[in-house]
């Protein structure tokens, strides 16, 4: 299940948004004032991605820890 974030933009539409930008920072059309200013952008997407990425890892590294001690506690009942 994918919680929207603060801003709106769930983790998949944040990241579609990224290669978007990368794909068109790749044009060569693209002038060097829209490449900075998407450069930009694509920083910021980058930070919140990362962020997102690591509040998911945190969460299931304690769900794993959780459920190991709800074993460990089992284990030590039965004996």
């Amino acid at each position: 299940m994918n919680e929207p974030k603060k801003d709106g933009e769930r983790f998949e539409d944040q990241l579609e948004n990224l290669e978007k930008i990368v794909a068109r920072l790749e044009d060569e059309s693209v002038g060097l004032e829209e490449a900075l200013g998407l450069f930009e952008g694509g920083m910021e997407l980058a930070r919140r991605c990362r962020a997102r990425l690591e509040e998911v890892e945190q969460r299931v590294t304690q769900l794993l820890e959780d459920d190991e001690q709800d074993v460990e506690a089992e284990d030590e009942e039965s004996e």
